[in-house]
């Protein structure tokens, strides 16, 4: 009988325990009438869209890199946040902001005029630079 009842202690432990764990956060589709969280402007443009979710669950979407930057600078939202979304310029999928090589040129137009945009590969983002005549940087760099 103690045996069974520490069989039963341990599954129920494995199971809240499993309860408990963060689930892997993907980027939420955009909706034709999705407004900037910022800018509060129409996402019209999908290829400068960008993505974060907090830590309540809340999705903000934006319709420019730039716009992303700014909400979370001026509402000290980094450290709430749990995932950010890019939206690769060329390909127009979702990747992790983290993992983007991002352009920023003053002869690229994007809504906002952030000037700020993103690519999964350095060699995509290499080519857009000599382009646009801009400079590549990283996360650390477009959301400081």
């Amino acid at each position: 009988m103690h045996i069974k009842l520490k069989f039963i202690c341990m599954i129920i432990c494995v199971s809240l325990l499993a309860s408990c764990q963060q689930q892997r956060l993907e980027p939420v589709a955009l909706a034709p009438e999705d407004m900037c969280s910022f800018c509060r402007m129409a996402i019209s443009e999908k290829r400068y869209a960008a993505q974060l979710s907090d830590s309540e669950g809340q999705v903000f979407k934006f319709d420019d890199i730039g716009c992303m930057a700014n909400f979370m600078q001026r509402n000290d939202i980094d450290g709430k946040s749990v995932a950010r979304f890019v939206m690769d310029f060329d390909e127009r999928i979702w990747i992790k902001a983290e993992d983007a090589y991002y352009v920023e040129s003053s002869e690229v137009t994007t809504p906002m005029n952030g000037g700020v945009i993103a690519f999964t590969t350095q060699p995509k983002a290499q080519q857009a630079a000599e382009k646009f005549h801009g400079k590549i940087q990283r996360f650390g760099e477009v959301f400081q």
